[in-house]
């Protein structure tokens, strides 16, 4: 199959699928009993739907919620995780995020602090953020004249500041910005188009390329344009080998996965996926001979718990077909497809298709995919899980962060951007919640988040980390020892472990904060 005769699976759109009411085709294609059994039906819930009307003990301002639940309840009998109802705001979101990779908006990355005020992470390059000169640590207080406050009073969320933020290109939104130690301004901004990024990436020590990729999106430009420029970045750079770190990637489009692991496989079959009724949804996906990445660079990949779908796929396929080695924990096991439709209301359904093989015929669905070298991530020990936990029940470290950085703006006269400044000062902070909030914890890891309530305060986008990340640590050690072969050949005595299933769901993305 050539590349560009792909449909875009997971995200495809298909307008005006009746749902509910049934069609003259139906009709004819039912027999009696069906059709008087679905008729019934259809009739049982307008009734529904009218008692509740009329008789409900306070007013329904809004009737048509009944028939979304109706729809939710029907894809729901599925009793299948992945096959569910979309309101419409949220597909435009999809469509947005997933398929398009960009949308109207501001370009900056938005987080509401712990009092529910919003806050500018950063503004993203070459925006219009970026060129009002909005700063990391600047409030938005209104949008528009409205003010902004998350509260169960407000009843305002962080994604309905969003929808606040973004609109159509040209269109002017007027955002009143409080900055530390200025009087709250106005600036009026003109929404353009905000790429959505996928991929980062930095160039290690020993002439090792790092590619780090969160999720599958776009249609033509997306992740597949993103990661070719930061191989080739790597490869004008003197790359001697690749890392290439899926973990936390939840998946994506299809036709996004695959070109990524055609980026490194010249022969053979990538993924191939079927259907048990419809034939259709029969798909192979094989290499081309065209590689981006010479086969002569060796290739470890990243994996984790929360590898999922997309990313399963380019694992699945450079393990099977022997082209690198898989590094981490064990993948979640989402081996199923989803096609997404669009309702006549501007809703949509996400409906799972088919499965999906790896290059050796695998369904990794509800096993995962099992790493050549297995590195689990350092935990705390019992009492600090505690603690940890109950910190994250306080504002401490927000607190003392939040204070430090205001301190040391003042002083400095800019942004603080140097976090080991901050990190001589964290035993007062251990001291802090020791005495106030009978926390006791290490430096180990409070550190690492006071670090991470430091870039996002600052507007620092940390790439890697490292001090504390195990596993890229050992990949690294691998790529070093000139180790990769070993594991692609190992002896019969280092055969790896059976799977075994991992059921836990993975985590929501989080909500793209980039406006």
């Amino acid at each position: 199959m050539k590349r560009y005769t792909l449909s875009f699976i997971v995200l495809v759109i298909a307008i005006g699928i009746p749902f509910l009411l049934i069609t003259p085709n139906e009709r004819d294609a039912m027999s009696g009993n069906e059709r008087v059994t679905r008729e019934l039906l259809n009739d049982a819930l307008r009734k529904a739907v009218q008692i509740a009307t009329e008789n409900y003990y306070k007013p329904i301002e809004d009737p048509n919620k009944m028939y979304r639940g109706a729809i939710k309840g029907a894809l729901a009998s599925l009793e299948d995780d992945y096959t569910y109802y979309i309101l419409k705001r949220e597909h435009q979101r999809a469509v947005e995020n997933l398929y398009n990779a960009e949308f109207g908006g501001l370009g900056v990355q938005i987080y509401d602090d712990h009092r529910g005020f919003i806050k500018i992470s950063k503004p993203i390059p070459n925006t219009p953020a970026a060129l009002a000169n909005l700063q990391a640590g600047d409030y938005i207080t209104k949008v528009d004249g409205k003010r902004i406050h998350l509260s169960e009073k407000t009843g305002m969320t962080r994604a309905s500041v969003i929808d606040l933020l973004r609109g159509e290109t040209g269109t002017d939104v007027t955002i009143t910005v409080q900055r530390k130690f200025l009087e709250p301004f106005d600036v009026t901004l003109t929404r353009a188009i905000v790429p959505i990024r996928s991929v980062k990436s930095t160039m290690l020590d020993g002439d090792i390329g790092y590619i780090q990729i969160s999720g599958f999106i776009g249609n033509k430009e997306g992740t597949e344009e993103e990661f070719k420029n930061a191989l080739t970045a790597h490869k004008a750079g003197g790359m001697k080998s690749l890392i290439l770190d899926l973990r936390g990637n939840q998946g994506g489009l299809l036709n996004a996965a695959y070109h990524i692991a055609d980026a490194f496989i010249d022969k053979g079959l990538i993924v191939s996926t079927k259907s048990e009724t419809n034939r259709k949804f029969d798909e192979e996906y094989p290499a081309t001979p065209n590689i981006l990445c010479p086969l002569d660079i060796p290739l470890v990949v990243l994996v984790n718990e929360y590898s999922a779908s997309a990313s399963e796929i380019v694992a699945g396929a450079i393990k099977d077909t022997r082209r690198g080695i898989l590094v981490g924990q064990k993948t979640y096991g989402k081996g199923v497809v989803q096609k997404r439709y669009e309702l006549s209301d501007g809703s949509s359904m996400s409906l799972t298709i088919s499965t999906y093989y790896t290059p050796n015929g695998t369904s990794i669905n509800e096993v995962g995919i099992t790493p050549q070298v297995s590195v689990a991530r350092e935990e705390p020990d019992e009492i600090e899980h505690i603690m940890l936990r109950k910190l994250a029940s306080t504002d401490s470290v927000e607190n003392f962060v939040s204070k430090w950085i205001d301190d040391a703006h003042q002083k400095q006269g800019e942004m603080p951007k140097d976090f080991s400044l901050l990190e001589r000062d964290l035993p007062k902070l251990q001291q802090t919640l020791k005495a106030e909030e009978n926390i006791t914890l290490s430096l180990r890891w409070l550190s690492p988040r006071a670090k991470q309530i430091f870039n996002l305060y600052v507007g620092i986008d940390q790439v890697v980390n490292l001090a504390h990340d195990q596993q890229l640590i050992e990949a690294i050690r691998i790529i070093e020892a000139n180790e990769v072969e070993k594991y692609l050949n190992p002896t019969p005595d280092a055969a790896e472990p059976p799977s075994t299933t991992q059921a836990n769901m993975p985590p929501e993305h989080e909500t793209t904060t980039e406006e």
